[in-house]
This record gives structure tokens, C-alpha cells and sequence, in this order.
């Protein structure tokens, strides 16, 4: 039983390099959130149109939230969203915090759910053509997170266009996060980690551990501690409850060692008999 537990905790214990996006851990209440890309959002400078962003997006989704089987987030297409607000091309995020002091009347205006737009503000935004894009939570009520918004480098300089389609998609899911309320990480593995988001292809075990802290599956009726047995249906083959993982991993361990131990007890004892014989 010693071993056991011993193996148990060695083998699902670490720490933790997440960070929440604002000081109330703000998330989506409802935990199905949609997302949307500005009708008016040409992205000419970005090379990319507004249908193929909005695709890139649930790629993004899809490929790295929507399969975290700990987790009950479920990032849904919204569609196009039609406005002619030009704000949202060229005006200034100010996140909903209460150090903002940003004026309204040249702000991006507040949303619901996640929306997506192409802006070309190199004053505030994008002062530098290393930022490929930018996101904030625009509408929180209490500890919830009603609306928030990425932006997409859309000015002269941008180089958003030189990425390949996986690459924007990295960094697509990287934005999301911080959409849904995750800040960055300081694990270097990990999507939220501060640099580099145009290189990941799949999420580290710090950004399941940040998703599933925020929005975490529920087992009769019991948050989030074991996750889920069940698993999406769309991802049965790809997803796996790595807490229960890692105890399945420590019980087999243990197993073997004490197989082992009976073996070597066993071995010992028939050397001792046949000396004596």
C-alpha cells in the first residue's frame, strides 16, 4: 500500500505555471461560447478574408480547446457578424478593468461572446510589427466574462500575413485563450506561454491544467477534481483523462514492483531449499 501511494504521488504531481487573465478569474458563465468575425474585417493587410479567419478560428478551437476532456468549455461557430462600426477596424482595445481610461467614442466597442476583427491601430495596438495579434475581455459582469474581442495586426507593417495556415492557427488558439480567460504561462512548453505562440500544434499539460481549473467538467455532480469518464464523441480516440491516466499508471507500477518482490521472495526461498537438500 506504501508503494502504491508512493508511486501515485510521483507520478501525478507538478506544479503549476498558469495564470488567470484578470485578478477575479473572469470566465464565461455559460461554458458554450460562440465566435464570430466582423462582417467589415477585410484583412487586406493581413492577407487573409474574413470567412477564412473566422475558419482558421474554429480550427484553432477545434484542434486545441474543444478537446480537453477535463475541461467543459465548447467554442461554437457564430458566423459573421454584421457591422459597419469602423471602431472595430481602427479603434483602441481597452480592456474592462478598472485601471482602463480609455475614451469610449474611440475604443472597440463591447461585444458578447468572442468576436474576431482586423484593426490597423499602430498608436495603441500594434506599435511594432512583432505583435501578430492582441485580445482582451471587453464585457465583465461581476466574475463573469460576457464579451471579448482579438485583433488581428491589420496595419502596413503587419506580418501576420508571412504565416502559414498552421501558424496562424497557433496563434488563433493562443488569443482564444486569453478570450476565455487565461493569462500567460511561465511554462515554455505551454500554448500561453508568453512568446512564440505561431509554434504549437497542441496543448501542454499547463494550459489543460489552466482550461480545466476555469471550466471543469463535472462527475456526478462533483467538480472538476477527476474530470470526466466520458469523453466528446468527436475526439474519443485523442482524448484522455490524464488524471485518471496517471493513477491507472501508479497502480500498474506498483503492481509490478510488488510482482517483482514475490518473484524475488520466491526465488530466494527455493535457492535456500535446494542448499539445504
Amino acid at each position: 500500500m506504501k508503494l502504491l501511494l508512493l508511486s501515485i504521488f510521483i507520478i501525478s504531481s507538478h506544479a503549476y505555471g498558469f495564470r488567470l487573465n484578470t485578478n477575479i478569474g473572469a470566465k464565461f458563465e455559460d461554458a458554450h461560447v460562440k465566435i464570430y468575425v466582423t462582417s467589415n474585417s477585410t484583412c487586406d493587410e493581413a492577407g487573409i478574408s474574413n470567412s477564412e479567419l473566422l475558419s482558421i478560428a474554429m480550427d484553432a478551437a477545434d484542434d486545441f480547446w474543444n478537446k480537453v476532456p477535463t475541461s467543459n468549455l465548447k467554442i461554437k461557430e457564430g458566423g459573421i457578424l454584421e457591422t459597419s462600426d469602423s471602431l472595430f477596424l481602427t479603434g483602441e482595445l481597452c480592456a474592462n478593468d478598472s485601471e482602463s481610461d480609455c475614451n469610449a467614442s474611440t475604443s472597440v466597442p463591447n461585444v458578447n461572446n468572442i468576436v474576431i476583427a482586423c484593426n490597423s491601430d499602430t498608436t495603441k495596438n500594434f506599435p511594432s510589427s512583432s505583435y501578430l495579434a492582441i485580445s482582451a475581455p471587453l464585457k465583465i459582469s461581476g466574475s463573469n466574462i460576457e464579451g471579448s474581442i482579438i485583433l488581428i495586426n491589420n496595419s502596413a507593417n503587419t506580418t501576420f500575413k508571412n504565416l502559414s495556415r498552421s501558424q496562424m492557427v497557433s496563434v488563433l488558439a493562443h488569443e482564444i485563450g486569453h478570450a476565455v480567460g487565461l493569462g500567460h504561462s511561465n511554462k515554455s512548453e505551454a500554448l500561453m506561454y508568453y512568446k512564440n505562440s505561431d509554434k504549437f500544434s497542441k496543448l501542454a499539460q499547463d494550459d489543460i491544467d489552466g482550461i480545466s481549473y476555469l471550466y471543469p467538467n463535472k462527475l456526478d455532480g462533483c467538480t472538476g477534481f477527476l474530470g470526466t469518464m466520458g469523453l466528446d464523441d468527436e475526439h474519443n480516440d485523442e482524448n484522455q483523462n490524464t488524471f485518471l491516466l496517471s493513477i491507472l499508471l501508479g497502480i500498474m507500477l506498483s503492481l509490478l514492483l510488488l510482482i517483482l518482490a514475490k518473484i524475488k521472495s520466491f526465488l530466494t526461498l527455493h535457492s535456500r531449499r535446494k542448499l539445504k537438500s
